[in-house]
């Protein structure tokens, strides 16, 4: 084998002058990676007979590693997820300045149209009140996603998801100092 498989890593340490201790070590690492758990395995080129017998190990724990393992996400969903506070993809809770200079609270949605053009809205927590703004977010971003690809995560789910994680966002305010004035009278006049 001469060119090096994937998820598979050589690995040649020899002592130095300046770490003359250090134990020699010669053989392959399998690193894989799935759902943020890093799998890995060792294989030296000693007890394995030699540098490409252990990489023929090597490869062959790679492989059923992989049968075994679910497949990798995809990078697009990946990003989104890591970058979502709400935990539902493509919904977010935001204070926007509409050029008055006070922020105004805003849940909003965003989501890839057939022609894969991102699209996206936005519902007014002062209109709509919070937990009607989050619902109507959520029915919108079912209704999306489900023109797009056919699949979509039940709206009550998304609402059961989202509202608590948005309504603490929301009560921090737009500074994390707590809700302005007005937005405390609609909490109060929603509740």
């Amino acid at each position: 084998m001469s060119d090096k498989p994937k998820n598979v890593f050589r690995i040649d340490i020899e002592p130095t002058e300046d770490n003359p201790d250090r134990h020699p070590t010669h053989g392959w690492q399998v690193r894989i990676k799935r759902q943020k758990e890093q799998y890995t395995k060792y294989f030296s080129d000693k007890r394995h007979g030699g540098r490409e017998e252990a990489l023929e190990k090597a490869v062959e724990y790679r492989d059923e590693l992989l049968d075994e393992l679910p497949e990798p996400m995809d990078p697009v969903r990946r990003s989104a997820e890591a970058r979502s506070t709400t935990g539902v993809i493509g919904l977010n809770f935001c204070w926007k300045d509409d050029g008055s200079g006070t922020p105004k609270p805003y849940v909003q949605l965003s989501w890839l149209e057939d022609d894969d053009t991102r699209r996206s809205a936005a519902y007014s927590v002062r209109k709509w009140n919070l937990r009607r703004a989050v619902w109507k977010a959520c029915a919108r971003l079912h209704e999306a996603r489900a023109e797009h690809d056919g699949e979509a995560e039940e709206v009550n789910d998304m609402f059961q998801t989202a509202f608590p994680n948005i309504k603490e966002q929301y009560e921090a305010g737009p500074d994390g100092e707590g809700l302005p004035e007005e937005d405390e009278e609609v909490m109060e006049a929603a509740a």
